[in-house]
């Protein structure tokens, strides 16, 4: 995601380590923070595709 988390560019369709896009996605998919890192490490950085993973597991 971009600095600015207001931007809605195509950086809204990607995750990244920083903390605000973990938060969401430990709040979108309930999974703790440690899992969340994990997933974007395995699946990459779009946030699609992240949630799929963790929906697999």
């Amino acid at each position: 995601m971009a600095d600015d988390p207001k931007k809605q560019a195509r950086d809204r369709k990607l995750a990244s380590t920083q903390e605000h896009e973990v938060a969401y996605i430990v709040k979108t998919a309930k999974v703790t923070r440690q899992k969340a890192l994990e997933a974007i490490r395995e699946a990459g950085p779009s946030r699609e595709k992240v949630l799929e993973y963790l929906e697999r597991k």
